[in-house]
């Protein structure tokens, strides 16, 4: 009986230990999205953006016109 709590509480502190491996690490910088053009001042990353967010921008830019 008594092997079998101790296997039961090694399991817990196997898994709780596995759960919280990961929690400290946090990413340094992130990425700017869309919704961020307006607030980038760097020209370089504005045109960078502007690229992945093509819809974005001072001038409206429609998709092309599709025929179905």
């Amino acid at each position: 009986m008594m092997s079998q709590k101790n296997s039961i509480v090694a399991v817990f502190v196997l898994m709780n230990t596995l759960l919280l491996a990961g929690c400290g690490d946090k990413p340094a910088v992130a990425s700017p999205t869309c919704a961020d053009l307006e607030k980038i001042t760097d020209p370089a990353q504005k045109a960078e953006l502007l690229k992945k967010c093509p819809r974005s921008g001072p001038v409206y830019k429609p998709s092309p016109e599709k025929k179905w």
